[in-house]
């Protein structure tokens, strides 16, 4: 009953806010309701009691992302059956939404009248002792110095709170790490701090130092396709490939990035570009709660714990992908998950494994692939090995896991063939015939492409980067030994089987990335290792933990996992993070430490500036975008106009001084900052590469049209001619 009132009240409560539209309020309070509420009152309908306060949190969130997506779905395919052309609006989805949990609340209370009165069981008390304080004074620390990180950044472009906040994590870290025998429950609390800090403040693809879309990854092409289905509360999934648009389908039709960003923007009503920037990190900093429960099932909770801090720092480093990908990474570890927790009976498991595969298919098709990978060499090696030791070629154990990997099979290719239209499929395809078109070049290491980079083989100009490749590297030695070790003793430590079988799906995942000419370039290979590390993280840390265990003339057996974190964990976090490059004033490419001391051709490559928005979206609303065709110079053609003039990439050209000057009327040329402040254009010929030319070089085409729009920092022209297209 006590649960039954706490969510009848907070949904009350969120109405009430939307009623009177009461700003900021409406917002954090819808959040929190949409990302834990479904997914907390599905799991108190499945009766899961056992699970422990990390673990209902964590499945709360990934159930109630994925109840958002399954839902948005079933509204935007069922609602144009009566007619109803904006299934997508805010008033239709706040009523589906809130409808559905409502129902599942009562149908949770009816079901749970009978049982018996609830105890404490798996509950946690957190030790108000002098230990604990200090922790949440960092945890909270951390997260003020963040923000207060960014308005600092933004008014004074000073790093400095920055550079300190990194340090602070540091020592939240090290303080987790030698309290944490006996204060094990702050371990999900430190390692979630860590991972939203670093990806709110740190991490310069999702870090907030701007109020717009930043960085150079898929994020832009995202956004187009989010606001396509945002602007027309309605997400086609019918829609064929277009021939201006042809990188954009494979990603319009995952709904992790169109219909689930649409939800939250319409109820919430949030603006696009923070939507966008807030929901993604949020719920891919809940891999540390997902890694790190993942790890207790198979060692203790130190090793967890150093286990977890080290997947942080390389995805910190390397990257955590696009925003579909941070999406599916925690259906993904969810997934992995469900294999070894012993609190879910089958058929719940089941009912669970359903539910995320759907949210992993339709969230990122890669990632998808690469469990589809995963479960097929899981099942054949058990499969095999039960065989060679008992003589059965089925027990119970592989029946299961086979009705498992069939269920993921059907999700998937059925989503890709009725849904993405064989899209996804085809470019699984165009991955495997590039290796093959390049077989023959299999001795010649050039042929590896991103692989050796993305395994940290990478050029070290100074001694600090060294340092940090040796690091870097030292850690994947720390892997191979760890794996070595499970595998020699198989018999002995936490490990068990089906843990080891998959650690090494991984690994040969990695082998065959280095193996395979072009295969590397693909997903790009420090996304291939960034990935497998979910996995394979807690073998680096078995593997230091051997290595120093062996030492000579050293007996520290006993402190192995404390001397691994403050030697080695802690410094790859500074140098992954920056920090050490940004204090020794060299190369740096981190955005929330270094923008101040990049030149602005440099910083325009990342960010795009509040009057560059402006233009495009001017643009996008005075110029019929999907019958146009624009020049500009290549960062504004990947970057503001895919995303805020929403034009098809295949329409937009580089503008160089090859550029003809008699344009027709449904031809434009964008002028970004660079263009505007700098005078510069940067541009691209296929007998040239990459090149930068004055803006005098094009000044005579500029002439020759009619300028539309100008606000300082952008500029816009429009053709004069009859219609060149």
């Amino acid at each position: 009953m006590d649960f039954l009132i706490s969510i009848l009240t907070l949904q009350f409560i969120f109405y009430i806010t939307i009623l009177f539209n009461i700003p900021i309020v409406k917002q954090v309070i819808g959040f929190f309701y949409l990302t834990f509420i479904p997914g907390l009152v599905f799991l108190r309908l499945l009766r899961l009691k056992k699970f422990d306060t990390t673990e209902t949190i964590l499945f709360s969130v990934g159930l109630s992302v994925a109840f958002l997506m399954l839902t948005g779905l079933f509204i935007n395919e069922l609602c144009p059956v009566f007619d109803i052309t904006q299934p997508l609006s805010s008033a239709l989805l706040l009523i589906t939404q809130s409808t559905i949990i409502l129902v599942e609340i009562i149908l949770s209370y009816i079901l749970n009248m009978e049982a018996s009165k609830e105890t404490k069981r798996n509950s946690h008390h957190l030790p108000f002792n002098k230990q604990t304080i200090l922790i949440f004074a960092f945890s909270l620390i951390t997260i003020i110095l963040g923000i207060f990180g960014v308005l600092t950044l933004n008014i004074t472009k000073d790093s400095h709170i920055f550079l300190f906040l990194i340090l602070v994590i540091s020592i939240l870290f090290l303080l987790g790490a030698f309290f944490g025998r006996k204060n094990q429950i702050l371990h999900p609390l430190i390692l979630f701090t860590i991972c939203l800090s670093a990806l709110f403040f740190i991490f310069g693809d999702t870090s907030i130092v701007t109020e717009y879309i930043i960085g150079k990854g898929d994020q832009w092409i995202e956004y187009q396709a989010f606001k396509f289905t945002e602007i027309s509360f309605f997400w086609n999934s019918a829609m064929s490939p277009s021939a201006y648009a042809h990188v954009l389908f494979p990603t319009y039709s995952m709904i992790s990035v169109t219909i689930l960003p649409t939800i939250f923007s319409q109820i919430l009503q949030l603006d696009s570009s923070w939507t966008f920037k807030i929901l993604y990190p949020f719920i891919v900093s809940f891999m540390a709660l997902g890694t790190y429960k993942l790890y207790t099932t198979q060692t203790n909770s130190k090793v967890a714990f150093l286990a977890s801090f080290f997947f942080i720092t390389i995805s910190t480093g390397k990257g955590w992908g696009s925003a579909k990908q941070m999406a599916a990474q925690l259906f993904y570890v969810l997934l992995l998950l469900l294999f070894f927790n012993k609190k879910i009976t089958p058929m719940k498991r089941k009912i669970l494994f359903v539910i995320f595969s759907f949210a992993l298919v339709a969230s990122h098709y890669a990632l998808s692939y690469i469990f589809i990978f995963i479960m097929l060499f899981f099942f054949l090696t058990l499969t095999f090995m039960k065989y060679y030791k008992s003589g059965m070629l089925f027990t119970n154990e592989s029946r299961t896991l086979l009705s498992l990997t069939m269920i993921y099979l059907v999700i998937a290719f059925s989503w890709g063939i009725y849904v993405n239209a064989s899209e996804a499929f085809n470019l699984l395809l165009d991955s495997i015939n590039t290796v093959i078109r390049n077989i023959n070049e299999f001795f010649n290491p050039q042929s590896r492409g991103t692989a050796l980079k993305g395994l940290g083989v990478v050029e070290t100009p100074t001694i600090f980067h060294r340092i940090s490749t040796f690091l870097f590297l030292l850690t994947e030695f720390f892997i191979v030994v760890g794996f070595l070790k499970l595998v020699v003793k198989s018999k002995q430590g936490s490990f068990d089987q089906n843990y080891k079988i998959i650690s090494a799906a991984n690994l040969t995942i990695i082998m065959m990335n280095l193996l395979l000419p072009k295969l590397a370039d693909t997903f790009l290979m420090s996304r291939f290792y960034q990935t497998t590390l979910i996995v394979l993280a807690p073998l680096s840390i078995l593997g230091g933990q051997t290595i120093i265990e062996h030492l000579p003339k050293i007996n520290l057996k006993k402190f192995s996992a404390t001397v691994l974190a403050v030697f080695v964990l802690v410094p790859l976090f500074l140098f992954q993070t920056g920090f050490i490059y940004e204090v020794a004033g060299v190369r740096c490419e981190s955005l929330p430490l270094s923008m101040h001391r990049w030149d602005d051709l440099k910083l325009h490559g990342f960010i795009t500036e509040p009057e560059e928005v402006i233009g495009a979206t001017w643009l996008f609303r005075n110029a019929n975008t999907s019958g146009i065709f624009v020049y500009s110079d290549i960062t504004s053609k990947f970057h503001v106009l895919t995303a805020y003039s929403l034009i098809e990439r295949g329409r937009i050209f580089l503008l160089s001084n090859r550029t003809k000057s008699s344009l027709g009327d449904n031809e434009f040329i964008y002028l970004g900052y660079t263009s505007v402040i700098n005078k510069k254009v940067a541009t691209h010929l296929p007998d040239i590469g990459y090149y930068r030319l004055n803006i005098t070089e094009v000044s005579n085409i500029l002439e020759s049209q009619n300028k539309l729009y100008s606000n300082g920092e952008c500029e816009i022209y429009k053709g004069l001619n009859m219609p060149g297209h």
